[in-house]
């Protein structure tokens, strides 16, 4: 393919990722806590910062927000890989070329 079809793939991808809507990485976790003596449904978004896990919780009116969200994010981490693939193909066919160069 040539540098402006992968230009225009790469553009269609980023315009795909600006599109989407609030989006989160990390996972939704449902399980049950015991308060009391009694099991209750705990829903908490876990998700790694700096190297660590950071969690927050999730009201149960909050699960068809979030659970959009961490799809979404998935869809974005996808999309920004497919960016950064394109970004090397990119580089590869202008310095090939001869186009490419510091910038």
């Amino acid at each position: 393919m040539n540098i402006e079809g992968l230009r225009r793939r790469r553009s269609k991808c980023i315009g795909e990722l600006a599109a989407l809507p609030g989006w989160v990485g990390g996972s939704l976790v449902q399980t049950r806590r015991v308060q009391a003596g009694t099991a209750r449904p705990f829903r908490y978004l876990s998700r790694s910062v700096a190297g660590r896990n950071r969690i927050t919780y999730v009201a149960a009116g909050e699960m068809p927000a979030f659970r959009a969200a961490v799809r979404a994010g998935h869809r974005a981490a996808v999309l920004f890989e497919r960016v950064c693939e394109l970004s090397v193909a990119i580089l590869k066919a202008e310095a090939k070329s001869g186009i490419g160069g510091e910038r």
